[in-house]
């Protein structure tokens, strides 16, 4: 009995993580745009630091992950050097698209259909 109840246990958690990972994320993105519209963009910038620790374990598992490293940490020190408040909203914005496309390339957004594909019904 103990072997079945392990393996149920490891293979029940992979999938809840992923699960679990992907509404972390939807709530962030939630918190977002809750910023943005209230103008609180400090708030908005902790809360994407807070997604880009959640992707970080997906991005270290491609092979250029030092790239993506490397690009988010431009866009933090942009942001922290803006002077402006509108260059703060604009560099917080190009962080905010980034780390979408990374979520997507994670494989945590949304999936798209290819029409053209043999599995299209």
């Amino acid at each position: 009995m103990k072997d079945f109840f392990e393996d149920t246990i490891k293979e029940t958690s992979k999938f809840n993580d992923a699960g679990l990972s992907i509404s972390r994320l939807n709530d962030s993105w939630i918190l977002c745009k809750a910023f943005i519209r209230r103008g609180k963009f400090k708030a908005w910038k902790s809360e994407l630091d807070l997604i880009w620790l959640e992707l970080y374990p997906d991005i270290m598992r491609k092979e250029d992950s030092k790239d993506f490293i490397k690009r988010n940490r431009k866009f933090m020190i942009d942001i922290a050097k803006s002077k402006k408040r509108s260059e703060l909203f604009f560099n917080t914005m190009a962080r905010h698209e980034f780390l979408r496309e990374v979520q997507d390339l994670a494989g945590k957004a949304g999936q798209y259909i290819d029409e053209n594909a043999d599995d299209f019904e």
